[in-house]
């Protein structure tokens, strides 16, 4: 069954094809005079799934779907063909069919090289959208540098390579993203609405160790010395600024105890102000 839904199809006008498939499929004797007779049946089962399946990606990804045309339908079947859905939830078939393609769009000169990272930004509104809050323990009243901070749990930061999430909503669009190295923190608000916040590289750094559960001290540590940034009072303001407004936000929850202390080091980058450029992406908010 697996392969006449998933598979290169089977057709019912085509005795030997049929007969190759229940051979295939181990089934003889009455069985498979039973399912001869039920082939044409089956096609429109087949038709049926697929269908939905195709649906349910396309209606998370529509503007990856409508660049790709029929690169998409290509991919989306040899997806089908070779890994198949493994999910019991249609909203993460995309997500299987992403990851399916991100080792065979590298040999694809036919792909955009931006292509992947707005399927992924697509997806992540129904990601995040998605999640269960959970909540956390161990909200303090006060931040003091010794702790760390509370987020929603649907807090993240995600990085791309080109500008997707400044692309136009209209499927019929086909501009092309700038090549931009871009940082985003994205949360889902207490209205239920995924927003993004588009931070510089510094805040980024100071979020994704806060978010992983470092101390305030240890996150500013860390971060500015992986980016190569002297930790003064302007990127002292400038967190305190960005963790303010997230606050105001809902993604901030409060501060709480931790003991993590860690260090990081990476290459060295310019410094600049956390705070500085940190805005609301351009992309329409839309609802979890």
């Amino acid at each position: 069954m697996a392969e006449l839904v998933l598979g290169p199809g089977v057709l019912p006008d085509d005795p030997r094809a049929v007969d190759a498939w229940l051979a295939r499929s181990g089934v003889t004797g009455a069985d498979a005079d039973a399912l001869r007779s039920e082939v044409a049946r089956l096609a429109v089962y087949r038709d049926l799934v697929r269908g939905r399946l195709r649906e349910a990606v396309e209606l998370v990804v529509p503007r990856f779907r409508a660049r790709l045309g029929v690169l998409f339908d290509e991919y989306f079947d040899r997806f089908l063909a070779e890994r198949g859905p493994r999910t019991r939830y249609l909203r993460d078939v995309t997500t299987e069919l992403l990851d399916f393609m991100t080792p065979l769009v590298a040999q694809d000169a036919r792909m955009p090289p931006w292509a992947l990272e707005l399927a992924r930004h697509e997806a992540l509104d129904v990601l995040v959208g998605s999640l269960a809050e959970t909540p956390q323990p161990g909200v303090l009243a006060e931040l003091e540098p010794d702790r760390g901070l509370a987020f929603t749990s649907t807090a993240r930061v995600v990085r791309y390579a080109f500008a997707v999430h400044r692309l136009s909503d209209d499927p019929d669009d086909r501009s092309e993203p700038e090549r931009a190295r871009t940082a985003l923190f994205v949360y889902r608000s207490p209205e239920h609405e995924v927003r993004y916040l588009e931070v510089t590289p510094l805040a980024a750094a100071i979020l994704e160790r806060l978010v992983e559960g470092r101390t305030l001290r240890s996150a500013l540590e860390g971060a500015t010395r992986e980016l190569g940034v002297a930790l003064d009072p302007l990127v002292l303001e400038g967190t305190a600024r960005v963790l303010a407004e997230l606050s105001e936000r809902g993604a901030v929850t409060g501060a709480r105890a931790s003991s993590h202390a860690e260090n990081a080091a990476g290459e060295l980058q310019s410094s600049r102000d956390p705070a500085e450029n940190a805005r609301e992406s351009s992309a329409p908010k839309r609802t979890g």
